[in-house]
């Protein structure tokens, strides 16, 4: 397992503590911690979409960064509807460096109207005054995995004029 590296030099994994213990009320409510599995692919003529190992990567966020080589797991801190977007990299040799953004999720409100969808019309519009009266500033937000496809990096040729 990976760990982040705070930009702010803080200890632990809320990278926001101190903050918060400064009396900052601006400060990020710490709400737990998650695994984000970092996962590198290439594309193989007639076998599709394979998993490989060993491709450098960085994740950063506005307050920590963390280096490792796919595959892998990072635990990053968890601030409820105040997360950071993340930025993973990845790279090989005779691959193109490759970045995606990671965004949290909602996961309380996505279960709720996946729940209310499964009822019909009417489901969602319950669903919908549910949510419009719920404290979602508690619900639970959530990473998806870091999925990131190379590219082999490609020779181009300076053709000659026939």
């Amino acid at each position: 397992m990976t760990q982040i590296k705070p930009e702010n030099g803080a200890t632990g994994i809320d990278v926001h503590a101190q903050r918060r213990l400064a009396g900052d009320s601006a400060a990020p409510e710490f709400a737990g911690d998650q695994l984000i599995e970092v996962r590198t692919y290439i594309e193989k003529e007639g076998q599709g979409t394979v998993e490989v190992s060993g491709a450098n990567c960085t994740l950063s966020a506005a307050e920590y960064t963390a280096t490792m080589q796919s595959p892998a797991k990072v635990r990053v801190p968890l601030y409820r509807g105040q997360s950071s977007s993340l930025a993973v990299a990845c790279e090989m040799p005779g691959y193109a460096k490759r970045m995606i953004t990671l965004t949290p999720t909602d996961v309380t409100r996505s279960q709720r109207y996946a729940s209310g969808a499964s009822a019909g019309v009417l489901g969602v519009v319950a669903v919908a005054a549910v949510d419009a009266l719920s404290d979602n500033t508690k619900n639970e937000w959530r990473y998806p995995i870091a999925q990131i496809t190379l590219e082999p990096l490609t020779k181009t040729r300076v053709g000659s004029a026939q």
